[in-house]
């Protein structure tokens, strides 16, 4: 008889942290042959993975790529976190298309390819995407506003593309704390991303995931629902209220910089090639121990 490994057991139980992940995308329309193809990652056992589809397409050969990825990685002992988004023929990115039925159609396929690879590899999370530009549920068709400011047919489409999601049996994450309250107030089932996190600092409110008028309330909300329940994502230095100086790595390092901020939230993962100052700080032997004591304090949290 043969008995599952640790890995195993531990993709079955949904037990794995996430830690550091590595960033990946798999295009359709594209060759994804070294996308799909098992690399060792640097410091690293979860993928964050960019599903790029197009509306209309029957999706076939991408997920025939994504389901290699699984087999290759997943052999490995190797998590993946995905999230679907929207791109164009020509491989460039867009929003969601303004047919509801279409994006629900798109969002109950993948679900299903989702559950089809449950027992190969360790899906700590699954970003709810589909929605908004990076499928990050901003200037979209179906996400002009967030929570209660948006429209009611936009949020049945939010809830519709989570709750199929669900169906996986996965843990989901969506992007923005006022739609978690809108449309699972208080439920844990349902956690949160952030794709924006430290882009202001200690004291920011991380790209308009915390807006600045209740910044506090919306704070604790989100640790409420996300601390130590799978919370995590990137930074970033590009939104319109981007302060912080990444290139500062001794700021980066200090007592109030990163590895704070993740035992403040109890983030569980996050993506170190983005921004691209952190990534030259990951790279940067100098700071080695630095990116250790980062990488175990993520590995803290569920």
């Amino acid at each position: 008889m043969r008995f599952a490994t640790p890995f195993i057991l531990a993709a079955v139980l949904g037990l794995a942290n996430a830690g550091f992940s590595t960033y990946k995308e798999i295009v359709e329309g594209k060759d994804n042959s070294d996308a799909i193809t098992y690399y060792a990652l640097d410091r690293s056992d979860t993928l964050f993975l960019y599903i790029q589809i197009v509306s209309g397409g029957d999706h076939q050969s991408l997920i025939g790529d994504f389901k290699t990825l699984v087999q290759n990685y997943g052999s490995q002992g190797i998590s993946v976190i995905p999230r679907v988004r929207y791109g164009n023929s020509d491989g460039s990115v867009t929003s969601e298309p303004e047919d509801k039925d279409q994006i629900l159609a798109d969002v109950s396929k993948w679900a299903k390819v989702f559950s089809d690879v449950s027992g190969l590899i360790n899906i700590p999370v699954i970003q709810a995407g589909f929605l908004g530009t990076w499928g990050e549920w901003h200037d979209g068709p179906f996400c002009q506003n967030r929570g209660s400011d948006d429209s009611e047919v936009s949020l049945q489409v939010k809830k519709s593309v989570v709750d199929a999601l669900l169906g996986t049996g996965a843990k989901v994450a969506i992007r923005y704390p006022q739609d978690h309250k809108v449309l699972y107030d208080g439920d844990r089932k349902v956690t949160i991303h952030n794709d924006c996190i430290f882009n202001g600092g200690p004291n920011g409110n991380d790209g308009g995931t915390f807006p600045s008028d209740d910044r506090q309330a919306w704070i604790d909300y989100t640790k409420q629902v996300a601390s130590s329940n799978t919370y995590g994502g990137e930074g970033c230095a590009d939104a319109g209220d981007s302060t912080y100086d990444w290139s500062n790595f001794d700021d980066v390092c200090g007592s109030n910089g990163l590895e704070a901020y993740i035992h403040k939230f109890q983030i569980s993962y996050f993506n170190p090639g983005n921004p691209s100052k952190f990534k030259e700080l990951f790279d940067n032997s100098h700071y080695a121990g630095c990116v250790d004591a980062i990488g175990a304090a993520l590995n803290q949290y569920p």
